[in-house]
């Protein structure tokens, strides 16, 4: 287990780079013997550029927001290679 969540938190790292990631979190860890693989599960936040419109006046103004993401990121368990990963809509 203690291979997993640095792995994990490498492949994200990776996967997001030059991303804000923010309030990173591990939020569960899960070995499935069947398939011999780990399973863990993170939370964390991304800070997001929308364009809204506050007024006739300014059109499209940008604003920025903050919007959470929940990942399961499935791991070999002998390699810690990155099998797959599955998203949780909040």
């Amino acid at each position: 287990m203690k291979a997993a969540v640095p792995a994990a938190i490498a492949y994200f790292k990776e996967l997001y780079e030059g991303i804000d990631l923010r309030d990173f979190i591990l939020e569960e860890i899960e070995y499935s013997g069947a398939s011999d693989k780990w399973l863990v599960k993170t939370g964390f936040s991304v800070p997001e550029i929308k364009e809204v419109s506050t007024s006739v006046v300014f059109p499209g103004k940008s604003s920025r927001e903050v919007s959470s993401r929940c990942k399961t990121l499935i791991l070999e368990a002998v390699s810690g290679t990155p099998d797959s990963m599955m998203i949780r809509a909040l």
